[in-house]
């Protein structure tokens, strides 16, 4: 999977699938290799000289999700189709879920009981908001770690900066379990510092931090 700002890979060896998370890195590549028995899915800028296989691309139409649009990024897609699957094989599957991937977006997805895209949200994930206050902001610098502060209110700039991002994403997932009451599904390379914040709460949160390739892997099963 291209993401927008990192790449996502899955390798069966043997017969357990290992799931592990790069930095794009184009220059790994060499223009005569041969990755054209890839599977794959992007939503990200794939490099030109890459020779990936266009009948392998894994798109919209291969997701069994009742009612995706055409315009639905594929990770999304992926993810709820993942996330619909585990819950399917639970005896009680009467409600809808929520997915929730914490990436560069934080994408929030509705699925009805019966596998429907019911819509969904989407934000500037935390290091999005922090870049984009570093950028615009003359006297705002993007952090270069991320350490939750645990007062509400920060003397440092820096700290004030994170502690308002955390607080703006944990405030909508807040906001839509309140509004639904409906379990969530949490992935996302920020998910675990986002998972954090809610470990004293009793908001039904399952973090699958592969539910994407999961959902890849799943497709390509089928196929």
């Amino acid at each position: 999977m291209v993401g927008n700002t990192r790449w996502h890979w899955a390798i069966k060896i043997e017969k357990e699938w290992q799931y592990f998370h790069t930095d794009p890195s184009p220059t790994d590549f060499k223009h005569d290799d041969d990755y054209s028995q890839i599977s794959w899915a992007a939503v990200g800028p794939i490099p030109s000289f890459i020779n990936l296989n266009s009948s392998k691309e894994i798109n919209l139409h291969d997701v069994p999700l009742l009612n995706l649009p055409s315009y639905l990024g594929i990770d999304r897609a992926l993810a709820a189709w993942s996330a619909f699957q585990k819950k399917s094989h639970l005896k009680n599957k009467k409600k809808d879920i929520i997915i929730i991937d914490a990436g560069t977006i934080l994408s929030i997805t509705r699925i009805s009981k019966n596998g429907e895209f019911i819509g969904g949200q989407l934000i500037p994930g935390m290091r999005l908001q922090l870049s984009a206050m570093g950028r615009r902001a003359l006297k705002l610098e993007n952090p270069e770690t991320i350490i939750i502060p645990k007062e509400t209110f920060q003397h440092q700039t820096k700290n004030a900066m994170i502690k308002g991002t955390i607080n703006c994403l944990t405030g909508a997932i807040l906001q839509i379990y309140k509004e639904t009451g409906l379990s969530i599904c949490l992935c996302g390379g920020d998910a675990p510092i986002i998972l954090n914040e809610f470990k004293n709460t009793k908001i039904d949160i399952e973090y699958h931090p592969n539910l994407v390739l999961e959902g890849m892997i799943s497709i390509y099963k089928k196929n």
